[in-house]
């Protein structure tokens, strides 16, 4: 197992699943349990915008921590971290935040320009590159709420051990019929809890109804340095203060109280690499990646990512395929977007955006109908590619629900609340403390395919990504254009083909 050090400290120690009590993954190594100092750039569909640095609302959370001085993503010519590394970043002034030493990368701060021109060099590094703390530009993905018919609706328990069908507001969720997941449930096919898919996102409300049970609590981690105790004592720091990967993580899976998720049965990992204000940097996102690969997760699930100019970064796109590589050699495939901008990916120019277009990743665009009778249906055309969703044959490799249209139409996607919602929270249903909200975004494209990927692995075991990666994209039914499609990739994802339920 690699070891990733996170400033002055870290600290290993045996995870188990919290369900079986087996060791995990590939599955008997320690688990570094970080002590992390890193805060945060960031996209989820979108590009680049400077951070906040102040609360966005009266009586939000404390002003997220100001990006410290000379942030530098530093990638390294050979694979691994050179020992006398902190020496060397010590002498030039500045602080290691986190070197993950079986990628050769590293995140620093404190740099001067004279430090990082004396730093880049050296003969042993390959690039230092400005990793800033940044902020996603609102493209609708966070512009959801709740119709006045759902806002009055209470939760009704119900038997947690159902199928996925009988969730309250089941009938409302096209997304699920549209790539034919009930057709996999009838079939016995419900996940395991043996499979574990990482979220790596703004953490995950562990105690919803929804989830409660299916994350690990012992090897889930946040990379955040906000203080969640302050809010709300009790809870632990991969708690999710913002919303968006506890709706990401219920679209892979569900208890089906609320909401069904494509598994029922599944063992979550958060890794929290965005704040409470959507933020995250670079280095936060591949530390994430390397740390869920080392936790033996059989699907990494980013519904995030950022891009550069790679004539310009060379070192952000050496650092992300390190990353993606490491993860798919150690068993885990990477599932990420294109963003929410509906840029035409084969025709920007230098431009490549991360992990999306990586190698051995999925990269997942939207789809979503393009009317709807009523809440719970029918629904007109529902494989129609959704308008805002990037496209291009070579980023795009599937296509998967994201939904479309504004609230109210029922066109969106249904996804469970974060139950520790703050005044920076994206969703303002979720934000008023309601059960369930109604997003759009490739954001939510890339769980439905996490989560076949998750089903998948349930069948056809753990430890060949590359096996679960060509059955996603051969059993997909083909859309749009004959073959590969700039908007569908091979196609939409369709779960009961990959099962081999159907021909």
């Amino acid at each position: 197992m690699a070891r990733i050090r996170i400033g002055p400290r870290w600290q290993c120690r045996e995870g188990r699943l919290p369900s079986s009590g087996k060791e995990t993954s590939m599955k008997r190594h320690a688990s570094c349990i970080l002590i992390l100092s890193l805060v945060g750039l960031s996209l989820q569909g979108c590009q680049d915008q400077p951070a906040l640095t102040e609360s966005r609302a009266s009586g939000a959370l404390a002003a997220t921590p100001a990006d410290p001085a000379g942030r530098q993503l530093v990638v390294f010519t050979a694979e691994r971290v050179p020992a006398a590394f902190a020496d060397r970043i010590a002498r030039l002034g500045g602080t290691i935040e986190a070197a993950l030493d079986s990628i050769g990368v590293a995140a620093v701060t404190g740099l001067s320009d004279v430090a990082v021109t004396e730093l880049g060099a050296a003969a042993d590094i390959r690039a230092v590159e400005p990793d800033p703390m940044t902020s996603p530009r609102d493209d609708g993905e966070s512009t959801d709420g709740l119709a006045d018919e759902a806002a009055s609706e209470a939760a009704v328990p119900a038997d947690a051990t159902a199928s996925p069908t009988a969730a309250q507001f089941y009938a409302r969720q096209w997304n699920l019929r549209a790539v034919f997941a009930p057709d996999a449930w009838a079939a016995g096919h419900l996940g395991s809890r043996d499979v574990v898919v990482a979220i790596l996102d703004t953490g995950i409300d562990y105690t919803n109804p929804d989830l409660a049970g299916l994350v690990d609590l012992d090897r889930s981690i946040s990379f955040v340095p906000e203080d969640v105790t302050r809010h709300y004592p009790g809870r632990l720091p991969f708690s999710d203060l913002f919303w968006h990967g506890t709706a990401v993580a219920s679209v892979v899976a569900s208890n089906a109280i609320l909401l069904a998720g494509v598994n029922r049965y599944v063992t979550l990992l958060a890794v929290k690499v965005a704040d409470s204000t959507n933020n995250h940097t670079v280095g936060r996102l591949i530390s994430g990646i390397v740390y869920a690969a080392d936790q033996g997760a059989d699907v990494i699930n980013l519904s995030r990512g950022s891009e550069r100019h790679k004539s310009q970064s060379p070192g952000f796109v050496a650092a992300f395929e390190r990353a993606v590589n490491y993860a798919f050699r150690k068993g885990a495939l990477v599932v990420s977007v294109p963003f929410n901008d509906g840029a035409d990916l084969d025709h920007n120019g230098d431009i490549v955006r991360l992990p999306c277009e990586a190698a051995n990743a999925i990269c997942a665009a939207a789809t979503g109908p393009t009317g709807a009778a009523g809440i719970n249906g029918p629904w007109v055309d529902v494989d129609a590619i959704a308008p805002y969703s990037a496209f291009g044959r070579s980023a795009v490799s599937v296509a998967a629900p994201g939904g479309a249209g504004e609230v109210g139409q029922f066109r969106r996607m249904w996804t469970i609340c974060t139950t520790t919602p703050t005044a920076t929270t994206g969703a303002p249903a979720c934000r008023a403390h309601q059960a369930i909200a109604q997003p759009a975004g490739t954001s939510f494209a890339a769980p439905h395919v996490a989560g076949l990927a998750a089903l998948l692995v349930a069948q056809l075991g753990h430890g060949n990504p590359a096996l679960i990666r060509a059955r996603i994209l051969q059993s997909a039914d083909d859309l749009g254009e004959p073959g590969v499609d700039p908007y569908y990739g091979k196609g939409r994802i369709n779960v009961a083909r990959a099962l081999g339920l159907i021909n």
